[in-house]
């Protein structure tokens, strides 16, 4: 899954931080979804005896339980571009209604083989579910926190590859006819307004932005006082979602009277380079284009760093600057 993977997870499995992304995301920021109403649920979907593939794991999903309704709420997070995940999440939210429908089906069953009357007709007793029968809702987000831009599909619809037909009809008219499933998808790596928030959720996720952006998070930073007194838990996740190395072992030397102080931790990151393992405008191919090219340089033939840095500039097009941060980046 991934160290990111797992920090953020870790990190909404906090009552309070979860019904905060749904209700800036749904809600616009109301407090529609109150934690103190927030049960924990099951991550786990059985396999049925004759499917071949065990069992499904969501990421996290919790129970909405508000007078006498009852809602389904999960979030399922990426660090890396899924091209498939309209499908996936189609997937899980049918193995919760599969799991809620067997539910009443069984306790139909048991009320039936106990001679109550429970069935008034033959639909009813085919499908052992009432017309009365009710399952809950669910409601799914995908909270995408990678840094390269989403390039993958959002919705079912997305996926289909509607075509030509040879009889002459457009594949906009089939289209048309499709019955799509959409995917509510939150892209935390694009610049946004998160004043919505009402939890620490705010000041992590406005930093994602500018993981690529040295003077964005430079400015950041310094209009944000909030950076320089964060508690334990979010500062750690913080580090992880930056990639701060090695902050769980010297976290104590960022430690202030009020927290945390983020902005010193991430200052040093900058200014020793490190940053520039996600260098500003590179793909990952030219980024490990770019580290292969002076390992070989470096090592197999002991050519100097002043030519290694003419050549970055040449093949990748870094300016003089940037090349000469990658090479103290300690990456050779």
């Amino acid at each position: 899954m991934g160290k990111e993977n797992n920090a953020v997870l870790s990190y909404l499995e906090d009552n309070e931080r979860f019904a905060d992304v749904f209700n800036c995301f749904y809600f616009g920021g109301r407090e529609v979804i109150k934690p103190q109403e927030m049960m924990e649920a099951s991550e786990v979907y059985a396999a049925e005896p004759a499917e071949k593939e065990g069992q499904r794991i969501r990421d996290i999903i919790k129970h909405l339980k508000s007078g006498a309704c009852l809602k389904i709420l999960a979030i399922e997070a990426q660090n890396d571009i899924s091209y498939i995940m309209p499908w996936r999440i189609m997937e899980y939210d049918c193995l919760e209604y599969r799991k809620q429908i067997r539910h009443v089906q069984r306790e139909n069953s048991r009320k039936d083989s106990e001679g109550v009357g429970v069935y008034k007709n033959a639909g009813e007793r085919l499908g052992k579910f009432r017309r009365q029968d009710r399952i809950a809702p669910v409601y799914t987000l995908c909270l995408y926190h990678g840094v390269e831009r989403w390039d993958g599909p959002c919705c079912l619809k997305d996926m289909m590859d509607f075509g030509l037909e040879s009889t002459g009809t457009s594949g906009e008219e089939w289209e048309k006819y499709f019955a799509d499933y959409p995917m509510r998808l939150i892209c935390v790596n694009d610049l946004a307004d998160y004043t919505g928030f009402k939890t620490s959720l705010k000041t992590v996720f406005a930093l994602l932005p500018f993981r690529r952006n040295r003077e964005g998070l430079k400015k950041m930073l310094e209009e944000n006082p909030e950076y320089q007194k964060m508690d334990e838990e979010t500062a750690r996740t913080v580090s992880v979602l930056m990639g701060i190395k090695g902050f769980t072992e010297k976290q104590e030397r960022y430690k202030e009277e009020e927290g945390y102080n983020m902005c010193q931790a991430i200052q040093e990151m900058i200014e020793e380079g490190r940053i520039e393992g996600r260098m500003e405008g590179q793909s990952k191919e030219q980024e490990n284009g770019i580290l292969i090219l002076m390992q070989l340089l470096s090592k197999d033939y002991g050519i100097k760093e002043k030519e290694i840095a003419d050549k970055l500039q040449k093949y990748y097009a870094l300016s003089e600057e940037d090349a000469w941060d990658a090479l103290h980046a300690k990456k050779i």
